[in-house]
């Protein structure tokens, strides 16, 4: 069984995956590098707003803000190697 709280986190989260998404294919910029960076930052941002930080919740598994953490590390690093790819600086 769910708790309101549980619940409440999981709504804001689909909520924020969702609207990165929408805004990502309207605005045309869409990329899975861009959406996991946004997916990364939201969970981080509701992490903050919405859990004590006396009190770690049983139902978010501790491994997962990590993963997410090195996924956007991997996306950055993708993105600046691709930067700074011979022929890009001038």
């Amino acid at each position: 069984m769910t708790t309101p709280r549980r619940r409440r986190y999981l709504r804001l989260q689909l909520a924020w995956l969702l609207g990165a998404l929408l805004a990502l294919l309207l605005s045309g910029a869409f990329s899975l590098g861009a959406y996991v960076l946004l997916a990364v930052l939201g969970s981080v941002v509701l992490d903050e707003l919405l859990i004590s930080r006396e009190v770690e919740p049983r139902w978010r598994p501790r491994w997962l803000l990590p993963v997410g953490l090195l996924a956007a590390a991997a996306v950055v690093a993708a993105r600046t190697l691709e930067l700074l790819a011979p022929g890009v600086v001038p």
